[in-house]
């Protein structure tokens, strides 16, 4: 069951992938590898590996031995660095769930209430470094394809 946050798959993937390298202990790991193991589709990981790559979060290379890694020390990397990487929206702080030229939120039933929950997440997100996440993963409670 879904519940009221949704988060992009391309965030998902980002978020999953670099835990995954954060958690792990080979020097290299490969997007086919990843993807098989999360249970996401390897195209999808491929292009967000991309991005990635391209915001200097994640470092690969070529050849048999190659693959991909942290390009950043993790007790330095931001769970929102990640997130804006892999081309999430900024976390903005809008006061109301209609269009902001519809309504301001000023006086919207949900605004104080999105716009307090927006805040905690967005702080959340940029003081949680990846190396605390990984601290809390525990793998084994996956089910390995």
């Amino acid at each position: 069951m879904q519940g009221l946050l949704n988060i992009p798959a391309a965030v998902s993937i980002a978020l999953h992938t670099c835990l995954w390298i954060a958690d792990g202990d080979q020097p290299y790991y490969s997007s086919a590898e990843i993807a098989r193991h999360l249970g996401f589709s390897y195209h999808h990981v491929a292009k967000v590996v991309q991005r990635l790559v391209r915001a200097g979060i994640l470092t690969a290379a070529r050849g048999s031995k190659g693959g991909i890694r942290l390009a950043r020390d993790p007790r330095r990397l931001s769970l929102l660095e990640i997130h804006l990487a892999a081309g999430g929206a900024p976390l903005v702080q809008h006061r109301c769930l209609l269009d902001p030229t519809i309504c301001a939120g000023h006086a919207c039933a949900f605004g104080h209430l999105l716009e307090r929950e927006n805040s905690r997440l967005y702080h959340k997100m940029k003081k949680t470094t990846l190396a605390q996440l990984a601290r809390t993963f525990d793998r084994s409670q996956l089910e390995l394809a």
